[in-house]
């Protein structure tokens, strides 16, 4: 007679769980027997080695770099490519450290270029023993300035609560990771202050955020009664205030800071740059401009807000320009010239200046006159600092001769760390010494004579002889400790991309510096 299911349900059930428990009774005693016969010893003799577990294959060489597989963007992803990879590690010596502007790196550094397809690894042979470790470009780089001395110094600028959240990225670059602090004016509105000033402190900028009833122009030098007013009742300890834009960008404020520290601030100071265009400073005057930033010394502000009524009912005019007449009327105090801060008045293709390898502490305009990803290209700070970001080196030089002609071409290639790798080629008949190195490259629109006065002489952007190949930053990724720059270029037989690891300190440091808990 058939069991009915009811019951054979329940019977099933029995024997299974009889024969888990049976045999796993047989693997417990076999187990326990090979303990027996081959015990681990957690405490071997001194010549003898612990037993441990094989965790790669034998003769299998660890190599200390990260993804044999390009982080790539799924646009970047999709199409065929050309497609190399190159690795640096920094190296970290004294945050005031000087290097020329065109350092050479001796060693080759660029693999060549292979197809890739989606997904393709980079290494195929990553698998094989015998495959070596991928090279790594050792390079010095100076560490990250200490940031005790930004506590001295309140910045402020005038703009909106949508406008300052649209630039937070850039805000929290320049501020975020210092001890400084940032005042800033928005117009009157009904909306609750103290409620956006948390949503911007929780995303670590030191802001305060204060209503004023001036029109945009005039907010600017209203900052003079804004910064005396904070002061005294909230940042007594301040020694400097700077005016800024909202589109001022600091690469390293820590280092500029530790700079200043030459001028005495018990004394009147007043510290910026001119325009970099000529028909600019013709037109405002011998001021500094406030895009590049304006520093200003306790002792004058103190001298500001005194005339602060009178200066402020002059008009309409720019309040840079309304700031540097009151400190020429009442401040009695030269303005000091700071090269390194630009104001950057110039639309179009500004890849000489950026490219220049000057000391460049401060930028503007990156978000209207032209059109940058200042952020982007300062990722790479979060591995090798902030001081490496638009270092230049020049590598894999190469002088081939011409069988047939007997004359030689050279070739090398010249990293603006953030920027773009290029590469240059001169022809048989084209000197090395063709490309002056220390002059900016004229690329953006205007009449270069305009320049000239505070760049310098400037060198073409087409020179006869001269070939060039440019691959700009398209994507920077914060990898664990390491940073991956992707540098583009597009060909007319496909897209070609060079990408740079920077390999950090390991367990996160920053800069040749602790990370911070």
């Amino acid at each position: 007679m058939a069991l009915r299911s009811r019951t054979t349900f329940p019977l099933i059930a029995l024997l299974t769980v009889a024969f888990f428990f049976y045999f796993m009774k047989r693997y417990d005693q076999a187990a326990f027997l090979r303990f027996r016969q081959h015990p681990v010893d957690p405490h071997p003799p001194p010549n003898q080695p612990a037993q441990v577990v094989q965790l790669q294959p034998p003769g299998k060489t660890t190599c200390h770099v990260d993804s044999v597989v390009a982080p790539l963007p799924f646009t970047e992803w999709l199409p065929r490519k050309n497609y190399t990879r190159a690795y640096f590690r920094p190296h970290f010596v004294s945050s005031d450290a000087e290097f020329t502007s065109l350092e050479d790196i001796r060693s080759p550094v660029l693999p060549p270029f292979t197809q890739l397809d989606r997904g393709t690894p980079i290494m195929p042979k990553i698998n094989d023993p015998s495959a070596p470790c991928p090279k790594v470009i050792d390079v010095d780089v100076a560490a990250d300035t200490d940031i005790e001395e930004t506590s001295k110094y309140l910045f402020g600028l005038s703009t909106t609560v949508d406008r300052l959240e649209h630039m937070l990225p850039a805000l929290l670059y320049s501020y975020g990771n210092t001890k400084a602090s940032l005042l800033v004016l928005v117009p009157e509105s009904d909306d609750n202050l103290a409620l956006q000033e948390t949503y911007f402190r929780n995303r670590g900028l030191d802001v305060t955020l204060k209503a004023s009833p001036l029109e945009f122009t005039a907010r600017y030098f209203g900052m003079v009664e804004a910064f005396a007013e904070h002061i005294r009742n909230e940042r007594p300890q301040t020694e400097w205030v700077g005016f800024m834009d909202d589109d001022t960008f600091f690469l390293s404020l820590p280092t500029l800071v530790s700079e200043l520290k030459m001028f005495d601030a018990s004394k009147k100071h007043y510290i910026g740059s001119l325009s970099e265009a000529s028909w600019q400073v013709d037109t405002f005057g011998h001021i500094a401009f406030g895009g590049a930033g304006v520093f200003v010394s306790k002792p004058l502000l103190d001298v500001l807000e005194t005339y602060y009524d009178e200066c402020q009912s002059w008009g309409e005019q720019p309040g840079d320009q309304k700031l540097g007449q009151c400190i020429q009327r009442f401040g009695d105090t030269p303005l000091t010239s700071w090269p390194s801060l630009y104001q950057m008045d110039m639309k179009g293709d500004v890849d000489g200046l950026y490219e220049s390898g000057r000391r460049i502490e401060s930028l503007h305009h990156w978000n209207s006159w032209y059109t940058k990803d200042v952020v982007k290209m300062s990722t790479v700070a979060a591995a090798a600092g902030r001081q490496s970001v638009l270092r230049r080196w020049v590598f894999d030089q190469e002088e081939i001769v011409n069988p047939i002609t007997g004359r030689s071409f050279r070739s090398f290639w010249v990293l603006t760390n953030g920027y773009s790798l290029v590469k240059y080629t001169y022809d048989e008949a084209t000197p090395n010494d063709v490309i002056n190195f220390d002059q900016v490259e004229k690329t953006w629109d205007e009449d270069p004579r305009g320049y000239e006065d505070r760049l310098g002489t400037l060198r073409p952007k087409e020179q006869e002889g001269v070939f060039k190949d440019r691959w700009l930053l398209r994507e920077a990724y914060v990898i664990g400790d390491n940073v991956h720059q992707l540098y583009v270029r597009e060909e007319a037989e496909g897209r070609s991309i060079i990408e740079l690891v920077w390999l950090g300190p390991e367990g996160g440091g920053v800069g040749g510096r602790p990370k911070s808990t």
